[in-house]
């Protein structure tokens, strides 16, 4: 691909990917300001168990079709086959999060009093959303390992505008309780159009539904496995870890911790525009690409792009908070000072995700579960030191965590690249 190319590849998948941030970032904070602060609660924590139950489903493997299917992704037979056998193991584990997920979640709404129809319709409708999103993702992977970028960007702005409108409706017309169902009903239909339109490419670029033979299953079976074994450890733990300071306040808060806790969230939207862009332009030229001096000296200067781009928005942060909490509402301007600890955090787990699907990318998955006893050792030492108790120990206890896993992923990679310069 030539560099004009690749630059107008590069513009194009950002501003789609900045338009649908945009919207999702406008409807979420809408979110935020219109619905009652007990019903965002409610809201946060749905949300939270749909993450771990999408979460369980993955347990390293999104992480692998990309070193399987390795040179080959000019074959769509080849593609379309190993994305079928990978995804057929996410479907099963899919099964696993529900079962383990939903008496949790029984569990917390019995402990808040959040149990009622309203709560129920909700559940329901979010386990529709917890499907059709890994159909999606299947489709997605598929559309993306093939190089049919523009399809995704059409796609992607169909369901972000589709879904920006639904949620304003849910939250200008008079649904009263039951606005968390009509929610989860607007992101729900959205994703059913992104399936419907991403099924119907599939024809117009003539991608029949292969499936492998017995032999080449069991071959991509044993690649898969000794990618995401690895992983697995990690990848429960990190998954946890993914929405632990929402479980925490689920356990040991009040409603209004979770509704604060989930409202911070809400403001590391721009980071998504990033690791999208990512996601789909660097990642698999990452993985086809030939180690060597060069090859290390272009993810140097990747990453020290983004470090410096996370730097600037943590100073930004840091520096006016005040123009940052304009955006959640009056329902949240007491907790200001530690808007600097939430963006903090998200910063780090963001670029430690960062570095960690540049080593899955070329399929270095080893050592991963060494952070794990790291990690629970710091979150013990602060609980014991400093407790859970209220909002800023919480959110630091986050900080904390975070600011682990992005060492630990970073002296990985760092370690990583010698090998590669070397050619290994």
């Amino acid at each position: 691909m030539s560099l004009y190319a690749r630059i107008r590849q590069v513009v194009m998948v950002g501003g789609v990917e900045t338009f649908g941030v945009a919207l999702g970032g406008v409807a979420g904070l809408l979110i935020v300001n219109l619905l009652p602060k007990e019903q965002y609660a409610v809201y946060t924590f749905l949300l939270a168990s749909m993450t771990l139950m999408s979460g369980i489903s993955e347990l390293g493997l999104s992480h692998c079709v990309l070193p399987v299917v390795g040179q080959r992704a000019g074959e769509q037979r080849w593609v379309v086959g190993v994305c079928h056998q990978i995804f057929h193991w996410r479907w099963l584990l899919l099964a696993v999060g529900v079962v383990l997920v939903l008496p949790y979640g029984y569990y917390s709404a019995l402990q808040h009093g959040w149990l009622g129809w309203p709560f129920l319709l909700a559940v329901g409708v979010m386990m529709g959303v917890v499907l059709l999103t890994l159909r999606d993702n299947f489709l997605h992977t598929v559309f993306l390992v093939l190089g049919h970028i523009t399809t995704l960007n059409r796609t992607a702005l169909a369901m972000h505008s589709v879904r920006f409108v639904l949620v304003a409706a849910v939250l200008l017309l008079p649904f009263g309780g039951f606005a968390m169902a009509g929610l989860f009903c607007a992101t729900a239909l959205s994703l059913m159009v992104a399936v419907r339109l991403q099924t119907r490419a599939l024809r117009t670029h003539h991608v029949a539904d292969w499936r492998l033979d017995e032999a080449e299953r069991h071959a991509v079976n044993r690649e898969t496995l000794r990618i995401a074994t690895p992983l697995v450890p990690s990848a429960i733990f990190f998954q946890v870890q993914g929405v632990v300071t929402v479980l925490i306040v689920s356990l040991f808060g009040t409603s209004d911790m979770m509704a604060e806790v989930g409202a911070f969230a809400r403001l590391a939207m721009i980071l998504t525009v990033l690791d999208r862009v990512s996601n789909m332009l660097l990642f698999p030229a990452i993985a086809r690409a030939t180690p060597g001096p060069r090859f290390v000296s272009l993810l140097l200067r990747v990453h020290g792009a983004y470090l410096g781009l996370m730097l600037l928005i943590f100073l930004s942060a840091l520096l006016f908070p005040q123009a940052w909490m304009i955006l959640l509402g009056r329902q949240y301007e007491a907790q200001t000072p530690y808007l600097w600890m939430a963006v903090g955090a998200s910063i780090l787990m963001n670029s430690a995700g960062f570095a960690f699907r540049t080593l899955t990318g070329r399929g270095a998955t080893t050592r991963q579960w060494f952070t794990i006893p790291m990690v629970l050792a710091v979150q013990v030492a602060w609980v014991a030191w400093a407790g859970v108790s209220s909002l800023p120990l919480v959110l630091g206890f986050n900080l904390a965590t975070c600011g682990v896993h992005f060492a630990y992923q970073y002296a990985l990679l760092l370690a990583r690249m010698k090998d590669w310069r070397r050619g290994g």
